[in-house]
C-alpha cells in the first residue's frame, strides 16, 4: 500500500464517530454531520481534503472486535513545510491514549 501522490493514506482504528471528535480537536471550527465521510480543511496556502472510508472490523479472539478506517489526507497548494506541520497537527489529534 503506498501513498497517493500528494497524500497520505493510514489504516486505522477509528469509528466514523471516533473521526469526527478528533476532526474537532485538529480544527475546532469544524462542524462535520455525523454521516460526513469527506471533509476540506484550510491550512497554509491552501487546503487539506481527508475522507474516511469504513473498513471491515478486525477481530481480536474472538472477544474483541475494533473498529478499522482507510483515512486519505490530500494536500493541495501546501508546500513540504506546510504538509509536515499538518500531519504533526493530524498525528496529535488522533493520537489515542496508552502507555
Amino acid at each position: 500500500m503506498g501513498n497517493p501522490p500528494g497524500g497520505v493514506e493510514k489504516i486505522m482504528s477509528l469509528s466514523l464517530r471516533e473521526f469526527h471528535r478528533s476532526l474537532k480537536t485538529l480544527n475546532p471550527g469544524a462542524a462535520p454531520d455525523e454521516i460526513q465521510r469527506h471533509v476540506v480543511i484550510s491550512s497554509g496556502g491552501g487546503e487539506v481534503h481527508i475522507i474516511y472510508e469504513a473498513l471491515e472490523k478486525v477481530s481480536l479472539g474472538g472477544l474483541l472486535a475494533l473498529p478499522r478506517a482507510r483515512v486519505t489526507l490530500s494536500f493541495e497548494a501546501l508546500n513540504e513545510t506546510e504538509r509536515r506541520a499538518f500531519l504533526a497537527r493530524f498525528e496529535k489529534a488522533f493520537q489515542r491514549g496508552g502507555g
